[in-house]
């Protein structure tokens, strides 16, 4: 078999994929994913092509289109091209952005054109040019693991991670295809250039077939990795939910866990979090936040997130902080019930003699009831006391700023009588309604 469809097939098996499923090819029209087209549809495969075009370029990216849509009619396949201009934003370059948006774009495309996976065509040399610049970054071992030769999640296969450049060239020769050369991959300032004109190079010159134990390097970790998955994905459940715009992290739960799999959590929510590139000493610090950082402090991190401490959790997610539901009052005349998903709380009317032990009630005198979110200055009116400022109860009983952001305090004749879940509700000998609060799962 041909070497070049060899690895592909490989990299297909390896990764999951059989060949009765449909790949849609990412095709820029450069060499490799040329090469990535040629094999695609020399083999037999079940494949579509994308071309994502972002408008940077001018002309000359117009020029690509059109070469990657011909190609692609030449050979009877399938083409859309999309484009997908790349907004301006702090903190990353105008190529990352791309990066970013050109997966989006692939993924709407597999989605819509019913397709199985998507296929890039990263080479061997694109990994050893990732490892070098992660590495030169501070980056650890999850950094160094590179490019990923597959993803399940996002449906995503790389057939020539394992393929030189220089042999997916040649493979375009041998069968008369040619292919369009990007002229901004000469510009040494953007540093993967540099890496690819310079850096590598001198490095084989030093050792001959650096890049390729660049690339085994980077194998070794990702596969170091992958072995420890089933413990990185339990303390990722035990120790992390999404909420309030972010991520809530235990530091309990993540702190004793073994250093490369709690730094495995840590890197897996940053991305998600879209806090990148993380370097070693960004997760240091995070690492030191997460053990000893006081209630009310924060830490930012790359690309504007933040971490926010709240007592006993930790909030990742963008800057300012968390976003917490918007205050809330609301008038309340039996029999009518009050649900909120949000604040994972509903109220509701209950006559006398028919409540639920379980659940938490307020005998009420009156039926002039509101409920609403705390209020500076609030005091609580406690049997025996002329009220009691809310905020020290809170302190006293240990609510989070969370905590208090969500709490209830129920309003009868103008005074405040009740916060669920914080004291025992007042009772009383009379009144024919009973309101009761109940916990219910949050939306």
């Amino acid at each position: 078999m041909e070497p070049i469809h060899f690895a592909f097939d490989d990299a297909l098996r390896r990764a999951g994929v059989s060949r009765a499923q449909r790949l849609l090819l990412a095709v820029s029209g450069g060499g490799d994913s040329t090469a990535l087209l040629c094999a695609g549809s020399r083999m037999g495969l079940r494949v579509g092509v994308a071309h994502v075009h972002h408008g940077l370029r001018g002309a000359e990216a117009d020029a690509d289109a059109e070469f990657v849509r011909r190609l692609a009619r030449d050979l009877g396949l399938p083409c859309r091209i999309e484009h997908a201009q790349v907004a301006a934003g702090p903190g990353r370059s105008p190529e990352a952005r791309a990066r970013v948006r050109r997966y989006a774009v692939l993924e709407r495309i597999r989605r819509e054109g019913g397709y199985d996976c998507v296929a890039t065509a990263h080479s061997l040399d694109d990994q050893a040019e990732t490892v070098l610049l992660r590495a030169s970054r501070g980056a650890g071992p999850a950094g160094l693991a590179g490019i990923a030769p597959s993803c399940a999640r996002r449906r995503l296969v790389r057939p020539f991670l394992e393929v030189r450049r220089a042999a997916l060239r040649e493979y375009l020769r041998r069968r008369g295809f040619g292919w369009r050369e990007d002229t901004t991959n000469s510009d040494l300032g953007v540093p993967r250039n540099r890496v690819r004109h310079e850096v590598l190079p001198s490095l084989e010159r030093v050792h001959a077939g650096a890049s390729v134990k660049l690339a085994e390097l980077a194998r070794s970790a990702h596969e170091q990795r992958e072995s420890r998955e089933p413990q990185v994905a339990a303390l990722l459940a035990r120790a992390a939910r999404a909420g309030d715009g972010g991520w809530w992290l235990d530091p309990d739960s993540v702190c004793p866990a073994p250093a490369a799999t709690r730094r495995a959590v840590l890197l897996r929510l940053l991305s998600g979090a879209g806090a990148e590139p993380i370097s070693r000493k960004h997760l240091l610090r995070i690492e030191e936040f997460l053990e000893g950082a006081d209630a009310g402090s924060g830490l930012s991190l790359p690309r504007g997130r933040v971490l926010t401490r709240d007592r006993n959790e930790v909030w990742l997610g963008p800057g300012p902080g968390p976003r917490y539901p918007a205050p809330l009052s609301a008038a309340m005349t039996p029999p009518r019930a009050l649900e909120l998903p949000q604040r994972g709380m509903r109220l509701s009317w209950k006559r006398a003699g028919e409540t639920n032990p379980a659940h938490e009630g307020l005998n009420v005198l009156s039926e002039s009831i509101r409920v609403r979110s705390p209020r500076e200055g609030d005091r609580l009116r406690v049997v025996g006391s002329a009220g009691r400022p809310l905020r020290d109860l809170f302190r006293r009983a240990g609510w989070s700023r969370r905590q208090r952001a969500y709490a209830l305090v129920v309003e009868a004749d103008g005074d405040a009588v009740w916060v669920p879940g914080l004291l025992p509700a007042p009772v009383s000998a009379r009144g024919d309604w009973k309101l009761v609060a109940e916990r219910i799962a949050t939306c």
